[in-house]
């Protein structure tokens, strides 16, 4: 007889009280779960945003170089449309710049300056590109060169003794072996890696700054260079690029968080 109460009262199923248990502890673990399913979202929010930010840092360069040399002015490309104005360029610079499938712009904001080799046949040209509600922002960075006829050509000077100054955005990040700088020969494919100055400083022994001296740039040169950092598994890389005057470099040290 009790064999048989036994069986009954476990077919029964659960309780109001076991499932108000367990609709509680359920809830306890999904508030728990919160923070990490806002902190992943806003991750993969900002991975958006650094992906068009370079996407847009890239593209606003080339429209640059399809410029007439001497259009290339801070005035032209940060120009503010207005209703009566014709806008500079067809529209194609300004302040913002809204991707198709985005509903809120970029910011944009263009640098133009004339480099210190040689001061009248090239400028230098930094775009920053920043989304309103967020921290990040990209910078994009090249050298034009005048190419007008009867402008001499500095295809072949060679700038020496130059200096190139590796920053971080945090230098805490930055992990043994620490920075190298690879320097390849354009005609030859001669490569070099330079040493830092004091050799094998690491931003984590005291500096918070990376100099590499006695660099020579010119258009038969390109570097890279590349970062070990504690965010990131592998190895960081900045895109190759020439070097035409002593100055600082930007790196980021954890792609992709904060």
């Amino acid at each position: 007889m009790n064999a048989s109460v036994d069986v009954r009262h476990a077919a029964r199923g659960f309780s109001m009280i076991e499932l108000l248990v367990t609709v509680l502890l359920a809830g306890i673990i999904f508030a728990a779960m919160g923070p990490f399913i806002v902190n992943a979202l806003n991750r993969t929010s900002e991975d958006e945003v650094r992906v068009d930010g370079n996407t847009i840092a890239q593209d606003r360069l080339e429209q640059v170089r399809l410029l007439s040399y001497t259009d290339i002015t801070e005035q032209n490309l940060n120009y503010s449309p207005t209703p009566t104005a014709s806008p500079f360029g067809d529209g194609r610079f300004g302040p913002t710049y809204q991707l198709f499938d985005e509903e809120r712009a970029y910011n944009v904001h263009y640098y133009v300056t004339p480099t210190p080799y040689p001061t009248s046949l090239q400028r230098y040209v930094k775009v920053t590109v920043s989304r309103p509600g967020s921290t990040y922002v990209t910078t994009a960075q090249t050298i034009v060169r005048d190419s007008r006829a009867g402008i001499n050509s500095v295809t072949e000077a060679e700038p020496t003794n130059l200096t190139l100054t590796v920053t971080f955005d945090n230098w805490s990040y930055v992990k043994s072996p620490g920075v190298e700088l690879k320097r390849v020969q354009k005609t030859t494919n001669d490569t070099v890696w330079c040493t830092p100055d004091p050799p094998g400083a690491l931003p984590t022994d005291g500096y918070q700054k990376v100099k590499f001296t006695g660099l020579t740039g010119g258009p038969n040169y390109t570097y890279s260079v590349f970062c070990w950092s504690s965010k990131a598994t592998y190895v960081l890389a900045a895109p190759p690029f020439r070097l035409w005057a002593s100055g600082p470099f930007p790196f980021d040290t954890y792609p992709g968080g904060d």
